[in-house]
């Protein structure tokens, strides 16, 4: 397995050096802007090479049986869709109708949650199982395209994420799945030396978040909704929880300001901690440490009795939820 991720992190570092290089010929930049931190057009594209390291490393040493065409055919889709946003920056509504059409076709080919399981039972879920979904898949996709505005952020916690999954994965019996995770994780690692590079710089764009994030979204589903293990459905939740909340605050914030869902603007967690005088490495830096303990404590649920898992859930949502509103509080915009 250490050759495999070896050959991941090696082919995304050195795919990117080309991949920057045709983004700058094809002018495939991103233009400065009032919520973006940097200050000249950066090459935008850096998914090109995660996406056919992935892909590529994963039909090489993992295959593409049944089970995975449908997690294989919506990434795909996803990555297309975050290409073409990348390069014509197309409406909101589009790019949304676009994940509804991948995400769909990825359920259809049957990635979905089957059912969740309860103390010494499993519960089939039935038509529940096409919202639950759909919601799913679409809602960490975005989570992970929301977050995606310093340098290494939605790299560095996808990469994080991915890891923890393939550990909870592996503690599932699903090897298969677990390998896909470890070849996404360094795949991303071999990117973020050219995100976090100060000349020759390169971000991830839509193209690699959009695939980065249902690429997890996917794993989770294949690796723990579709194992009968006890309550461990809520590790995933608990890994990403971090774009999760920071998914549903934004969408709460604002639909209060009476803006549109789908408008950006600078109320995101990394947003908020550069206004309090954080750095942005440090910024960076802090989330990563966050999600780390929180892949821990997701990990460390899967081990727990139904009862446990479900206190320890609430205990950790509740502390977000609770330093989220201290952290809003103190916030203060720049001008």
């Amino acid at each position: 397995m250490i050759e495999v991720l070896v050959f991941s992190f090696v082919l995304s570092y050195l795919l990117c050096i080309a991949v920057r290089k045709a983004l700058i010929r094809f002018n495939v930049l991103a233009a400065p802007s009032e919520r973006k931190v940097h200050k000249e057009a950066i090459p935008e594209g850096g998914g090109i090479a995660i996406f056919i390291t992935v892909i590529l490393a994963s039909l090489l040493f993992v295959g593409s049986h049944g089970e995975f065409l449908g997690f294989y055919v919506g990434a795909t889709l996803m990555f297309f869709m975050g290409l073409i946003d990348d390069i014509f920056d197309i409406r909101a509504r589009y790019k949304l109708l676009g994940q509804i059409i991948a995400t769909g076709l990825a359920m259809y080919l049957g990635l979905t949650i089957e059912f969740v399981t309860g103390h010494d039972s499993i519960i089939h879920i039935g038509i529940l199982s096409i919202p639950l979904t759909f919601m799913w898949l679409l809602g960490i996709t975005n989570a992970i395209n929301l977050i995606d505005g310093l340098d290494g952020l939605s790299g560095g916690v996808g990469a994080i994420v991915a890891v923890v999954l393939g550990i909870v994965a592996l503690g599932q019996g699903r090897g298969d799945v677990a390998a896909i995770a470890f070849i996404l994780a360094a795949a991303t690692v071999g990117f973020l030396p050219h995100n976090f590079a100060k000349k020759k710089k390169m971000f991830i764009g839509d193209t690699g978040s959009q695939f980065l994030g249902f690429s997890l979204a996917g794993l989770a589903i294949l690796g723990v909704t579709k194992v009968a293990a006890t309550f461990v459905i809520l590790a995933p939740v608990m890994i990403l929880a971090i774009p999760i909340f920071d998914t549903i605050f934004a969408i709460v914030r604002r639909t209060k300001n009476g803006q549109k869902i789908f408008v950006a603007d600078r109320g995101h967690l990394h947003h908020r901690l550069l206004d309090l005088g954080f750095t942005e490495r440090k910024a960076v830096t802090f989330i990563y440490y966050v999600t780390v303990l929180l892949g821990f404590v997701a990990i460390f649920s899967t081990r727990l009795k139904p009862k446990d898992a479900v206190i320890l859930f609430i205990i950790t949502v509740g502390i977000i939820v609770a330093l989220s509103f201290m952290l809003a509080r103190q916030h203060r915009p720049k001008k």
